[in-house]
């Protein structure tokens, strides 16, 4: 125990040094921000805070990036699949989609929401996804007939390929969502990930929310650099409050990444949630730029 302990604070340490000296260093190319809302999941907020007004109704935004490296672009995330907007507990089970019950109108899904940019799949360098789950990795199956790389985690996607083998439903990693896996360009990484080697856009672990959960640190051209979180922190009431998230395959593990965002924060790096209503509320979608 003691061991994992000294491992977890090593691996944050590690990181926040990197981000420090990542944060100092000049980058040529121009870095932009683009975020995309892929919906809405209607559910309640002790699902998010643990405990926490349980029984109060939530609508908590689902998001993903699309950013440009000079003439590049690369995802990080995809949203949820279009076959939940047409047959949430055929396609999600029962208990999925009344539990996070999806809101998404047809022009949400990745391939059609990123149109608003001029891309197509086949145009971006690359995908990132966080993680496995329904409102996360949904949409890979629109990259079919491309290929262009999509990352997990290894430790994610060894979780991924569990669920896959034994056939098993009733999770928030959805069969549907991986049944084109072996006709995809899936990559594994494991640690770090500087997407363009320059230090401006880097994939890092944080597992705990999953055992191969990773967040996204983000160097634009204008503006402070910033970590996009995605489920290591849902909200900032979250990280505000030092609350545990509702859902963690490891919440020791989530509650270390937690107070790991506060000190960040607290040291000037801007911190992004993934589900956080009233902070999505304040930041323009795209085609608009986003200010974290």
């Amino acid at each position: 125990m003691k061991r994992e302990m000294g491992k977890q604070i090593y691996r944050c340490l590690s990181v926040l040094v990197f981000f420090l000296v990542a944060a100092g260093l000049a980058q040529a190319a121009d870095v932009k921000v683009y975020a995309f809302n892929a919906g809405v999941l209607k559910t309640q907020t002790q699902y998010l805070l643990k405990d926490t007004r349980v029984g109060t109704p939530l609508d908590i935004p689902v998001p993903f990036l699309v950013l440009k490296h000079g003439k590049e672009w690369v995802a990080f995330d995809t949203g949820c699949n279009a076959a939940a907007t047409k047959d949430p507990v055929g396609y999600w089970g029962h208990a999925m989609a009344t539990a996070y019950m999806p809101v998404i109108r047809p022009g949400q899904e990745f391939k059609e929401a990123t149109k608003v940019l001029g891309l197509r799949p086949s145009d971006f360098k690359a995908v990132v996804c966080s993680h496995g789950h329904l409102d996360h990795a949904g949409a890979i199956d629109n990259f079919l007939g491309t290929n262009v790389p999509i990352y997990f985690q290894k430790a994610e996607m060894a979780e991924i390929k569990k669920v896959v083998d034994a056939q098993k439903v009733g999770t928030t990693y959805i069969l549907g969502d991986f049944k084109h896996l072996n006709e995809l360009n899936i990559r594994e990484i494991e640690g770090l990930f500087d997407i363009f080697g320059d230090r401006s856009i880097i994939a890092f672990p944080t597992p705990g929310h999953t055992p191969g959960h990773q967040s996204l640190y983000v160097k634009p051209s204008k503006g402070k650099a910033f970590i996009y979180c995605v489920d290591a922190l849902y909200t900032l009431e979250n990280m505000e409050k030092s609350i545990a998230p509702g859902l963690a395959a490891d919440i020791p593990g989530a509650m270390q990444n937690i107070n790991w965002f506060k000190l960040e924060d607290w040291t000037g790096v801007k911190i992004v949630p993934s589900h956080d209503p009233e902070y999505w509320a304040k930041r323009a979608w795209a085609p608009r730029e986003l200010v974290p």
